[in-house]
């Protein structure tokens, strides 16, 4: 009797078990990411949100995913190669200027601490981002004698897959 009751437990265990595994597998299946990384460079994370905010936002050039996640590729190997320079800081009024023209660029009406708030994005991340936006700009300036829309620049095109090779991106 008694060893009939121990394998009882031991079946009642093992049931107990398998519900519990099934019961975690199905649950997993039910999982929803919620975030994933795309990309590192240089140890920092490129994150699928991060895309999605840099479209949503329009901080980064580029109508798709792909487009937006070499851009955000680009700004990481840009500030990674300027941190061998001091950069100047492009000081408040400057961040806040462009932030004025980031701003007043969307259509009128336009909700932007809505669009804020669905991508995360807090005023302090985006006074960042204009910051770093700014010194970049100085940055190429003065290493290609020129501003704005560099892409069409050869050199400037160059010096950019040059970084990407040296950071091992395609």
């Amino acid at each position: 009797m008694r060893g009939f009751l121990i394998g009882a437990a031991m079946v009642g265990l093992a049931i107990l078990v398998s519900a519990k595994v099934v019961r975690a597998h199905a649950q997993q299946a039910r999982t929803t990411e919620l975030d994933s990384t795309v990309q590192r460079v240089y140890g920092a994370a490129i994150r699928a949100s991060d895309v999605r905010e840099a479209r949503i936002l329009k901080l980064a050039p580029g109508g798709d995913d792909a487009a937006v996640q070499r851009a955000l590729e680009n700004r990481l190997l840009i500030l990674h190669e300027m941190s061998r320079t001091p950069a100047a800081d492009p000081g408040r009024d400057a961040v806040m200027a462009r932030r004025q023209n980031w701003s007043s660029s969307w259509p009128p009406g336009t909700d932007l601490p809505a669009l804020m708030a669905k991508c995360g994005t807090t005023d302090q991340a985006l006074e960042t981002w204009f910051r770093g936006e700014l010194q970049i700009a100085a940055y190429l300036t003065q290493r290609f004698g020129q501003g704005g829309d560099l892409s069409g620049d050869a050199k400037y095109n160059e010096w950019i897959a040059d970084l990407r090779r040296r950071a091992n991106l395609k």
